[in-house]
């Protein structure tokens, strides 16, 4: 009988050991211990590095202040500008790369922005929506960082799941244009998007924006595959979002 308890004791004691070493590769997180209904597999790194922070930055013509704070899944992002002008803006990061979608001072100017943690600073690239250029923004002392070329163009099928876990699935397609690209989404429900891209290392950020608010997809490059996340916005929600629900979605040629 004893040798009995012996053995179970040991087997009880490799399983916890297994349980720790399977959470401290997983940052300590549950997730992906059981597999999801649409079966998506997305990376650990998703929220590796922490952007949190208040950052001096200058871009093309303009100083500021960027201040960056945890919400849930993502960020809230505000950018206070030396002409006065105030972004708002939300993203999602996937390891050191941080991709987010603001507007300025309600539903003006909306952009989509990439950024890398660098030691205490950040760099970035911005596009304007439908935009095909794309400018440098960060803090003094950082590396300016370079768009990607990764073979992107094409059709993709896509599944996903939104925030509430009701899955879906749909079309996406990307077009080069010019240092962009051109993103078009449409879903099984009818929904869809025409959004403006670019890659930054292996990740490759989307923003979109329509008469209600803004949207924001951050994926990880994988071959003819993209795995990530996103969210949207509402205008009014812009300034004050403090719990972000991320949606996912996964896209494959």
């Amino acid at each position: 009988m004893r040798k009995r308890w012996g053995i179970a004791v040991l087997f009880i004691g490799m399983a916890v050991l297994g349980i720790v070493w399977w959470l401290s590769l997983n940052n300590w997180s549950f997730e992906g211990m059981v597999p999801r209904k649409e079966g998506l597999y997305f990376s650990r790194r998703a929220d590796s590095v922490e952007f949190s922070g208040v950052y001096a930055i200058h871009g093309p013509g303009y100083t500021g202040t960027l201040t960056v704070r945890r919400a849930g899944d993502g960020y809230n992002l505000c950018w206070k500008l030396s002409s006065g002008s105030v972004y708002y803006g939300n993203g999602l990061a996937i390891g050191d790369v941080l991709g987010a979608v603001c507007a300025v001072e309600g539903h003006k100017h909306t952009r989509v922005l990439t950024y890398k943690k660098e030691a205490e600073g950040l760099s970035g690239l911005a596009a304007r929506m439908d935009g095909d250029k794309l400018g440098c923004e960060k803090t003094a002392n950082a590396t300016r960082i370079k768009a990607s070329n990764h073979p992107l163009t094409g059709a993709y099928k896509v599944q996903g799941s939104h925030p509430n876990e009701k899955p879906y699935k749909g079309e996406m397609t990307l077009e080069r244009t010019g240092a962009t690209y051109t993103v078009r989404c449409r879903a099984s429900d009818g929904s869809g998007y025409c959004g403006t891209g670019f890659a930054v290392d292996d990740v490759f950020v989307t923003g979109y924006s329509n008469a209600m608010g803004v949207g924001i997809a951050v994926y990880e490059i994988k071959s003819s595959e993209l795995e990530g996340r996103w969210l949207y916005t509402d205008y009014s929600r812009l300034s004050t979002t403090s719990q972000i629900r991320a949606g996912r979605e996964r896209a494959a040629k």
